[in-house]
């Protein structure tokens, strides 16, 4: 909504800039977010945003930043997996609520908000005495797994309106098993199933933190 015109001007600043574009595109997705429109919602000329954000890769680099300064880090003082999971699951949620913002994460440019998140995750590791190798490793396993399961999880969450899943699910079974595929049939039926499979992400996020462990005593 474009400002009223009988409310007080607020001074344009790319903290204010940044604030409303990561909430137009909460709304309206990152794809439809252009400049006009953004200086709309702020009241002020295209033009002037310039003066604060070269162009839109540059606006997308700080809108991801934006959202990584929402996430809890893990904290200090914790058992380091609990403080893990912990910092991992606020990561998830955040990345949840900004749709846009997991797709666009390993393709921007790190900013300073996180910037200090990954040197938290790998503070983390270091002090809870892991390997050096197992840190390297583990950082990059626990960081795809955040980016890589809301991916995957909010693609199936955002479905077509119209698009039935028990009916998708229905016509891909029907498939696999004409096409003798058993154990791919099982899977789906699971997913199409009542039973409650708890959380998955958290469940897969023990098994890396347990793995890492392992390791680096091993």
């Amino acid at each position: 909504m474009a400002r009223n015109k009988n409310e007080p001007k607020l001074a344009l600043t790319r903290e204010r800039i940044l604030d409303e574009a990561v909430a137009f595109a909460d709304v309206h997705g990152v794809d439809a977010l252009v400049m006009r429109k953004l200086a709309e919602q702020l009241g002020a000329g295209t033009m002037s945003l310039y003066n604060h954000v070269a162009n839109k890769d540059e606006m997308i680099e700080g809108m991801v930043d934006v959202v990584s300064g929402e996430i809890d880090h893990p904290a200090d003082g914790d058992e380091w997996r609990s403080a893990m999971r912990a910092s991992a699951a606020s990561a998830h949620a955040v990345l949840v609520s900004h749709k846009w913002a997991a797709a666009e994460w390993t393709r921007r440019r790190p900013g300073p908000n996180r910037l200090r998140y990954m040197d938290a995750i790998l503070r983390t590791l270091t002090e809870a005495g892991l390997r050096p190798e197992v840190v390297y490793h583990g950082y990059h396993a626990i960081t795809m797994h955040i980016v890589g399961f809301t991916i995957q999880e909010l693609g199936y969450l955002d479905m077509p309106i119209g698009v039935d899943l028990e009916d998708l699910a229905a016509g891909f079974l029907g498939g696999l098993e004409t096409s003798n595929m058993p154990h791919l049939a099982q899977h789906v039926r699971d997913h199409a199933g009542d039973d409650d499979h708890g959380d998955e992400f958290s469940w897969l996020l023990d098994l890396i933190l347990d793995g890492l462990e392992r390791s680096s005593r091993a």
